[in-house]
């Protein structure tokens, strides 16, 4: 009976596992992306990689020279790159400080550009954000803290990081927590619904927290095997009481 009862709460729907697909005759819809743009913070690594015929200058500034940036890996790019410190500000040789907190990788691009052209008059800088962490913690099979090694990821994506979501995950609530400048802000995505495409919080940025959040019905859930020690240890004492009395008799 207990056995019967623990599964029966246990077990979820196939409702919360799949994607609705469209009714009959419905048309497929096209879904608005809304890709907000990220402005940089603390803590963020910048990649900056200044272009010039100047030999010098391109080992002083660069980690990398320019020919070997098609053959180096996205991770070696991200720890190469110009850490933002707590003041917003990154270091750059020759240069100093520079405040980039705030802006758009486009904005810093042209704000270290026109410091750099001071010294370098035939350069062309490129700036990006070389990746962002994105902590993944609730129902997946590896949570944890993951680095995407892009401009942008989605939520879908970031899952597959931690191995995709386990069997108690639940796919219609999923919950996005972001840090803004004016605090943070959650946002809850249902991955079964296809409008899911055009929430604001599908293509995540950088220290996201996404929470999948458990199935109602596995909130009691118990594991098998702790279920099979419990009962074989109750059988046990059980026995052992019968044997006590039968041979007090």
């Amino acid at each position: 009976m207990l056995v019967l009862v623990v599964t029966a709460c246990s077990c979820g729907t196939h409702k919360h596992r799949y994607l609705h697909a469209p009714k009959d005759g419905q048309q497929e819809v096209v879904y608005q992306k809304l890709l907000e743009e990220y402005h940089l913070q603390p803590n963020d690594i910048l990649y900056v990689n200044v272009l010039t015929t100047i030999e010098e200058y391109a080992g002083l500034f660069n980690s990398s020279s320019h020919q070997q940036m098609n053959t180096v890996s996205n991770s070696y790019l991200y720890f190469t790159g110009y850490p933002i410190d707590i003041t917003g500000n990154i270091e750059i040789p020759l240069i100093g400080k520079v405040q980039v907190a705030g802006m758009t990788a486009a904005e810093a691009e042209k704000l270290i550009h026109e410091k750099i052209s001071k010294i370098v008059y035939d350069s062309h800088v490129v700036a990006r954000l070389a990746g962002f962490r994105v902590n993944i913690v609730g129902e997946v099979k590896s949570p944890g803290e993951y680095i995407v090694y892009r401009e942008h990821a989605t939520v879908l994506e970031a899952l597959s990081l931690a191995g995709d979501m386990n069997y108690y995950g639940n796919r219609q609530e999923i919950m996005i927590v972001r840090n803004t400048k004016d605090g943070a802000v959650t946002h809850t995505i249902d991955l079964t619904d296809r409008k899911a495409l055009s929430s604001p919080a599908f293509y995540l940025q950088p220290n996201d927290l996404v929470y999948v959040q458990p199935l109602p019905r596995t909130i009691f859930r118990v594991n098998i095997s702790d279920i099979v020690t419990y009962l074989s240890a109750i059988s046990s004492s059980l026995a052992l009481v019968v044997a006590i009395i039968s041979l007090t008799k």
